[in-house]
C-alpha cells in the first residue's frame, strides 16, 4: 500500500508542476504588462482620438472587428454542429467534415490573412475593408465554434430528446426547444473562446482590413479600420525601445478585453447550467 501511495503522490506532483508553471507564467505576463502599462494608461488616453495621441478608434475598431466576425461565424458554426450531431451522426460525410475542421483549426493565422487578401480583398473586390476582416476572422473562429458546439450538442441526454418526441414534438422543434437550450452553456463558451482566439490576431487582419492611421471610425463595412493589435504591431516596429509606454498601455487594454471575455464565458456557463440543471 505504501508503494502505491508513494506512486500516487509522485504522479500528482508530476501533474501539478506543469499547471503551477503555467499559472506562474500567466501571472508574470499579467504583472509585467500591468506594471508597465498602468504608467501610461489613463482615461484620457482611452477616449482620445488617435490623431491626438489616444487609442479610442483602435478600441472601437477592435470591438467592431470581433462583433462582426462572431455575428457571421456563430449561425454557420452552430448550424454545422447541429447537422453533424443530429443528422449526419457519425457517418462518412460527418467524419470528412470533422477532419476538415480539425485541419482548418491548425492553419497558421498568416495563411488566413493571405487567403483573405487573395479571395475577399482581390477576387471579390471588397478591398482593404472591415468586411474583409470580418470574413477572414470568421473563418478562424468557425473551427472553435463548430467543435465546441458539436461536443455540447452530443452530450445532451438522449432521454431529453425521446421525452420531447413522445410528446409529439417534431425533429426541428426538439432541436430548437430541447437540444439547443440544453447545450447552450457549451455553445456560449465556444463562441466566447472563439472571440478570445482572434482578439489578439494581427497577421490575419494585416493584409485584409487594417490601417495604421485613419480619420475617425469606418462609416460602412467597405472602409478600413484601426485595431489595437495592428497599431501595437506598428508601434513596436516604429517606436524606440526606451519609449514604449503607450505600447504597454495598449497591450494592457487588449489583455483586459480578453480576460473580460473569458470571465464572461465562465459566468455564462454557470448561469445556463443552473437554469437547465445540467
Amino acid at each position: 500500500m505504501k508503494k502505491y501511495r508513494f506512486l500516487e503522490k509522485f504522479i500528482f506532483i508530476s501533474l501539478s508542476l506543469p499547471v503551477t508553471a503555467l499559472i506562474l507564467c500567466f501571472l508574470w505576463i499579467l504583472v509585467s504588462i500591468g506594471v508597465e502599462g498602468v504608467k501610461s494608461l489613463s482615461w484620457k488616453f482611452l477616449i482620445t482620438s488617435v490623431m491626438d495621441g489616444g487609442i479610442f478608434e483602435s478600441i472601437v475598431g477592435t470591438l467592431y472587428m470581433l462583433g462582426g466576425a462572431v455575428t457571421i461565424a456563430t449561425p454557420i458554426g452552430v448550424a454545422t454542429a447541429v447537422y453533424l450531431a443530429e443528422y449526419a451522426k457519425g457517418g462518412k460525410i460527418a467524419r470528412i467534415i470533422i477532419q476538415a475542421i480539425h485541419n482548418i483549426a491548425g492553419i497558421p493565422s498568416i495563411i488566413f490573412g493571405l487567403f483573405g487578401y487573395t479571395f475577399f480583398c482581390t477576387f471579390l473586390g471588397f478591398g482593404i475593408s472591415l468586411l474583409s476582416g470580418w470574413l477572414t476572422l470568421a473563418c478562424m473562429i468557425l473551427p472553435i465554434i463548430v467543435s465546441g458546439s458539436y461536443e455540447a450538442i452530443s452530450m445532451v441526454p438522449l432521454s431529453f430528446k425521446k421525452a420531447a418526441i413522445a410528446l409529439g414534438a417534431s425533429k426541428l422543434r426538439v432541436i430548437r426547444d430541447v437540444v439547443i437550450p440544453t447545450a447552450a452553456p457549451g455553445i456560449a463558451t465556444s463562441i466566447i473562446l472563439g472571440i478570445s482566439r482572434v482578439a489578439g490576431e494581427t497577421a490575419a487582419i494585416l493584409f485584409t482590413s487594417c490601417v495604421y492611421l485613419t480619420n475617425g471610425l469606418p462609416s460602412n463595412p467597405l472602409q478600413p479600420v484601426m485595431t489595437l493589435t495592428y497599431n501595437l504591431f506598428g508601434m513596436l516596429v516604429a517606436t524606440p525601445r526606451d519609449s514604449l509606454g503607450d505600447a504597454f498601455a495598449m497591450a494592457l487594454v487588449l489583455l483586459m478585453i480578453v480576460i473580460v471575455l473569458n470571465t464572461f464565458a465562465y459566468f455564462m456557463r454557470i448561469y445556463y447550467r443552473r437554469r437547465w440543471n445540467i
